[in-house]
């Protein structure tokens, strides 16, 4: 990879450890104030933040905006919107640790996509990367130990967010990347909303309540960190990196945001992980290595050299 590919890899493994912790904070909010309604709260947050953006360093997002900027920005819009709501709601009928894993499968979703969608061929290192990423976050969460309807709110919720990087990765060249970002900003706000609107009246009701409580600190916290970090700054940030990183890249760094959640836990839940899953942390760190730092120059080199000594 370039210096700016590895750069944007950086900064993408940044998002997932602001991911990770936001993750504990998100589960423990939903304790007074519905998935939507959190979900639309953090996506206005992150509105604001990148309205404040374009003011103060002149953008011009509305003279940006053409057809195709607006349908990609609708269309990815509402697959971060599938991917967050779907999520949340899992978290309400599921364990973190089997939110994670399913979660975690976005990770596999990626190159499969990129491959039936794309035609894109993957090395074998990425699919060696992806299955070691894989079996680590099975073994950090401590796999499945039953499917029901959470697990398969946040099955639906990984498929959102695979589909969402490889989407991405198709057009992230030809648009620009702020407007396209704010877009998908208030594609989410606007779904979210109206969601909370329909099925959750009394949350959306009482949530200045709520904010206005003396427990509130927890989700003022998770609003807005979410709201900037993990929302605004992450997903301009993943639109442009993908314009150095191919998606699978992309999909293994976000591997790691299983092993970020786990410190997350521990931290501020004061969860306590077992042997096995440091095991499936290290299988994670090891997947990422391999597929982030394998050279493909250096890959080709090596497979072509014991044919270079035939005569």
């Amino acid at each position: 990879m370039n210096k700016t590919a590895h750069f944007w890899g950086w900064v993408l493994l940044f998002v997932c450890f602001v991911w990770g912790v936001e993750f504990s904070l998100v589960h423990m909010s939903l304790d007074s104030m519905g998935a939507h309604t959190f979900n639309g709260i953090r996506f206005l947050i992150a509105f604001i933040t990148l309205a404040a953006w374009f003011i103060y360093s002149k953008h011009g997002f509305w003279r940006r905006l053409d057809k195709w900027l607006v349908i990609h920005g609708v269309v990815l819009g509402f697959l971060l919107f599938t991917g967050f709501a779907t999520q949340t709601i899992g978290l309400q009928y599921t364990t973190a640790s089997n939110a994670g894993f399913i979660t975690g499968l976005n990770v596999v979703m990626v190159p499969i996509i990129a491959w039936l969608w794309l035609r894109q061929t993957q090395h074998w290192y990425v699919w060696l990367g992806v299955a070691l990423a894989t079996i680590g976050t099975l073994l950090l969460t401590g796999g499945l130990s039953g499917f029901g309807e959470g697990e398969l709110w946040v099955l639906i919720c990984a498929l959102g967010f695979a589909t969402h990087i490889v989407y991405i990765s198709r057009f992230a060249q030809t648009i620009d990347a702020l407007s396209l970002t704010q877009v998908q900003m208030i594609t989410v706000t606007v779904l979210s909303f109206l969601s909370a609107f329909w099925w959750e009246a009394e949350s959306l009701a009482g949530v200045t309540q709520v904010l206005l409580s003396e427990g509130s600190f927890v989700p003022w916290v998770a609003l807005i960190l979410g709201g900037t970090l993990g929302t605004a700054f992450a997903y301009l940030a993943q639109t442009l990196g993908q314009q150095s990183l191919e998606a699978w890249r992309v999909a293994l760094i976000y591997s790691t945001e299983p092993l970020f959640a786990a410190l997350g836990g521990f931290v501020l839940l004061d969860e306590r992980l077992a042997m096995l899953a440091w095991i499936g942390a290290l299988f994670i760190i090891a997947g990422m290595l391999i597929a982030e730092l394998v050279d493909d120059d250096v890959v080709e080199e090596l497979l072509d050299e014991p044919n270079a000594d035939v005569k």
